[in-house]
């Protein structure tokens, strides 16, 4: 005779009504603070604290054609911008740092440092702080382009008047770069191809109140930059004195209004 084995069934957890509903909502709830986290980890910026100086290892400088200026003018320009808080430069020295599409670069600038430009990477691929010994133009590190030779663009959040860089020399000439500005009106403007076969400087202004509001690093093979200078825009004094003068008619009409009433 066989004897036969009755196996309850294993208990099955059910979820009703307002339960089932909690139970969701807990779930929901636990994704989306996975999800933050993890947006939270991918979306880091970095922040700097700008120079007032380019290139502090005396390099040897071949202009780039279409500059605005040249090394010797910009970084006295840049020079002066520091000490009037309206300006600097980032020499890509200091902590290790890497910065991919949509991240930023906050730059601290002026002998203050209480002003800041904000660099969003817009388009291309990462960006890191490379070392290769002799190449730097201040310092001993500088700006490596992780993954390909893409475009990056960095858009500003506060329009410059100039900006420059130095793109490094390989001692390969076919590598070349390319600085390329958009400016308010949406006008572009960019320095010919340099030969990265030596240190390059490459410089763009903007005319008049046409100010930059992006610029791109193009670079047909691997380069390395450094010594980012720029030079945050100044509202013309008109300006300044017409926004100044039209606070302070609004705050004598308040002023008379509220006289008037009482």
């Amino acid at each position: 005779m066989i004897n036969s084995v009755t196996t309850a069934p294993l208990p099955i957890t059910r979820f009703t009504g307002q339960r089932a509903r909690w139970h969701w909502l807990a779930v929901g709830a636990r994704v989306l603070a996975i999800a933050a986290s993890i947006a939270a980890a991918a979306a880091a910026s970095i922040t700097v604290v700008a120079t007032g100086s380019i290139n502090g290892n005396t390099k040897t400088i071949t202009e780039a054609t279409g500059n605005s200026m040249n090394a010797t003018t910009f970084a006295s320009s840049v020079e002066t911008a520091f000490a009037n808080d309206t300006g600097g430069v980032w020499n890509f020295d200091g902590p290790n740092f890497g910065v991919n599409v949509g991240e930023t670069i906050t730059l601290n600038y002026g002998a203050s440092q209480t002003n800041s430009e904000v660099l969003t990477l817009s388009s291309g691929n990462n960006i890191n702080q490379g070392n290769v010994a002799g190449e730097a133009t201040s310092g001993s590190t500088e700006l490596g382009l992780g993954g390909d030779a893409s475009t990056r663009t960095f858009t500003l959040s506060t329009p410059l008047s100039s900006v420059g860089i130095f793109s490094l020399n390989r001692a390969d000439s076919s590598r070349t770069s390319v600085l390329s500005v958009t400016f308010l009106d949406d006008s572009t403007a960019s320095t010919s191809g340099a030969n990265a076969g030596a240190t390059y400087f490459q410089e763009l202004s903007a005319t008049g109140t046409n100010y930059i509001k992006s610029f791109s690093l193009t670079q047909s093979n691997f380069v390395r930059y450094d010594d980012l200078g720029f030079v945050a825009a100044v509202p013309e004094p008109s300006t300044a004195a017409f926004v100044t003068g039209g606070v302070g008619m609004l705050a004598l009409l308040r002023r008379r209004r509220t006289v008037i009433r009482g």
